[in-house]
């Protein structure tokens, strides 16, 4: 217990690797997250656009299609003169613009009756968003729909309005479904993605450093000289690493859930518990990598060295720089190979499951298994090479 409190002292003496890759890199993560932020989901409402409408026709048909176009929408009013018109498009004051010709009423009923082509309108869409063009699709259909209804039904021009209206209205019919669960929010899936790089880095160079101090030839020569026997030391220096690990976890766990999960605990515990599960068995990982790079005699410069090369390269392959879907097949085929494109598997499963259940979870949890045994192999190595090492020191102190 003694050599255990031992290396966690050794292991809060460094402060500033504490400050740089615990502290500093997990609020960065953080930051990434709020800047993702897209606040509480609310009803859906269609934005209203600006528009205007000239009508020349003056007809039961015209006026009808004059108020199809702004209804939900803006009325801007636009004088009847060409350089009207072509301002109040270029400077955007009006997303859409129709102009009814004269007789343009007459004219679709005389087209159906004859069953020749409707009458042309004149429509004007601006260009600075896509909502004019959308608004063009509908008046569009919404004149067909006149002219088919005169084509078949025939009658007066109510008669055909009224047909229209009643048809346009029963076209459109949405029904909401309702998920099972609730999804995380986007901002602590971002954040959890990123903490692949700050849980990698701070644990990795933390051990590495902490192994690097103890394996100095006077704090060395005093281990191997001590009663202590060598089972309990290794006992105690993977007992400090697995703190070191779950110091890392903890702390970048907790603040992505106090700043951006507190309302994913109520809604979505079950997805928050398998992306906090997501980012142990990573931090275990990490730390056994760390327990490995140590047991190398890696030093203090190597391992910062390797803790930002190793811990940027695996988060990129994880898919926390670009999303795993934007990674091309040749890296996507080696990101399989890296811990870190496992646990997002697990932070994306659990962020889209529509559905808590055996089925759902199962296949999550199996990713996590394939995450831990790179931790074991690493471990495994680590502890041969370790046994390896003592026994060539303690042979060249009997000499």
């Amino acid at each position: 217990m003694t050599t255990f409190r031992t290396y966690l002292k050794i292991f809060l003496s460094h402060r500033v690797y504490i400050a740089i890759y615990l502290v500093m890199l997990s609020l960065v993560g953080v930051i990434i997250g709020l800047s993702s932020y897209s606040g509480t989901a609310g009803e859906f409402q269609v934005a209203p656009a600006n528009v205007a409408v000239i009508d020349r026709d003056g007809s039961e048909l015209s006026g009808a299609l004059a108020q199809h176009v702004l209804q939900g929408n803006n009325q801007v009013e636009v004088a009847d003169e060409k350089r009207a018109i072509q301002d109040a498009v270029a400077r955007d004051q009006v997303s859409y613009l129709l102009v009814i010709p004269e007789d343009w009423g007459e004219g679709l009923l005389d087209a159906a009756r004859r069953g020749t082509q409707a009458p042309n309108l004149e429509t004007y869409v601006s260009y600075y968003s896509g909502i004019g063009r959308l608004l063009d699709i509908e008046v569009t259909g919404y004149a067909d729909g006149l002219y088919g209804m005169a084509s078949t039904l025939g009658g007066s021009a109510a008669d055909v309005i009224d047909a229209t209206d009643a048809a346009w209205e029963g076209s459109t019919q949405v029904s909401m479904v309702k998920q099972a669960a609730s999804p995380l929010p986007t901002s602590i899936v971002t954040a959890a993605e990123f903490a692949s790089y700050p849980i990698f880095s701070s644990a990795m160079v933390c051990i590495a450093v902490l192994m690097s101090s103890v394996g100095r030839r006077p704090v060395r020569d005093r281990r191997l000289a001590s009663p202590e026997p060598a089972r309990a030391r290794n006992l105690a220096l993977l007992g400090a690493c697995v703190v070191i690990a779950l110091i890392t976890w903890a702390w970048n766990f907790a603040l992505e859930v106090a700043v951006l999960g507190g309302s994913a605990l109520a809604s979505s515990p079950v997805q928050l518990a398998l992306v906090g599960a997501a980012l142990l068995v990573y931090a275990l990982v990490s730390a056994s990598i760390g327990f490995l790079a140590g047991q190398l005699g890696v030093s203090e410069n190597a391992a910062n060295a390797l803790a930002n090369i190793l811990g940027m390269v695996m988060s990129f392959l994880g898919g926390a720089w670009t999303g795993l879907s934007l990674l091309p097949d040749e890296l996507l085929a080696v990101a399989r190979f890296t811990p870190a494109y496992w646990v997002t598997l697990v932070v994306e499963g659990a962020a889209g499951m529509g559905e808590v259940s055996t089925a759902t979870v199962l296949p999550l949890v199996g990713n996590l298994g394939i995450c831990a045994l790179f931790g074991v192999a690493a471990v495994l190595v680590g502890l041969a090479l370790g046994r390896d090492s003592v026994t060539g020191q303690r042979d060249s102190i009997a000499r």
